[in-house]
């Protein structure tokens, strides 16, 4: 064992996604603590704590800096690295959380190789060279990857996953003697509001992805069927909203459903056919859109390689 690690943060989704990173710097257990109870409750037992992670908003920042007074305080963590992983931006706080020695200060949502780097540079680790083709990835990881990671944290943790696919169905406007399709513009400007207002809906853990269908997915981690419709009908919601602008239907333009791991399938692949399956299902039942034969079929040679 290479040591012990000690997460604090009251969400379970970031503790797994942080337990995650260490799979690839070596064997370390954890210490989790998910509230102020726990956390003081056992201060003074705490002993060889080799790195510290923790969330300054703990539930918020006066008490999250209340906390690392207690640690620095504290005989046995008083020299313990710290590394601060908040989606607290402000400049006081920052500044508050520096005073207490911290080693960084990194901004949710985050790439976890910038958090492995940090852990590695804080302890020192050396990483041995080897080559990633995720590296080619600059700005962000692929899509791929993303997924898998997410599957990944929901399986270790025995957590629901819940994935929205809202999918754009082709809208006709009947006139006297012919149907005529909305224009690419028109298309373009309704999709540009609703990857807006759906960006909106989402908690700081969730994230949308516009796909090359125009369809939007939106992943849920940690989020049961229940949670999941939730999220939905604050998506519907928005967009209906964002939608009135252009004198366009929400019901016409869009139908949207959501699947949830690992009832409806233990994989992205099984996830997104019964997806699918679900929009050809209303398609048939009201008989009142029309959605190409053709973005059915690419939809799912799309998700075809997600397959793991």
């Amino acid at each position: 064992m290479d040591g012990t690690i000690l997460l604090i943060d009251y969400s379970e989704y970031e503790r797994e996604k942080t337990k995650i990173i260490f799979d690839n710097i070596g064997e370390y257990s954890f210490i989790e603590v998910d509230s102020l109870k726990k956390f003081y409750s056992i201060l003074e037992d705490l002993d060889s704590i080799t790195l510290i992670i923790m969330d300054i908003a703990f539930p918020i920042e006066r008490e999250g800096l209340e906390v690392l007074s207690a640690i620095r305080n504290n005989s046995k963590t008083a020299n313990t690295p710290i590394i601060i992983a908040t989606k607290s931006d402000n400049a006081g706080y920052r500044h508050a959380a520096l005073k207490f020695k911290v080693s960084d200060y990194i901004l949710k949502p985050y790439s976890t190789k910038r958090l492995e780097n940090s852990v590695r540079s804080v302890l020192k680790i050396w990483q041995r060279f080897r080559y990633e083709f995720d590296s080619a990835h600059v700005i962000s990881m692929s899509i791929e990857d993303y997924i898998s990671k997410e599957f990944k944290v929901a399986s270790r943790a025995g957590q629901n996953l819940s994935v929205i696919l809202m999918a754009p169905v082709s809208l006709k406007k009947e006139s006297s003697e012919q149907s005529s399709e909305l224009s690419p513009e028109v298309q373009d400007k309704i999709q540009n509001i609703a990857i807006e207002k759906v960006k909106l809906s989402l908690r700081s853990t969730d994230t949308a992805i516009l796909n090359a269908n125009r369809d939007i997915l939106v992943i849920l981690p940690f989020t049961n069927a229940s949670g999941a419709q939730k999220v939905l009908e604050k998506i519907q919601g928005n967009v209906r909203n964002g939608l009135t602008s252009l004198n366009i239907d929400y019901d016409d333009y869009y139908y949207a459903v959501c699947v949830t791991f690992p009832h409806d399938g233990k994989t992205f692949q099984s996830l997104m056919e019964k997806a699918v399956k679900k929009v050809e299902d209303k398609i048939m039942l009201e008989k009142i859109t029309s959605i190409g034969v053709n973005v059915l079929d690419n939809a799912r040679k799309s998700y075809k390689k997600f397959n793991k």
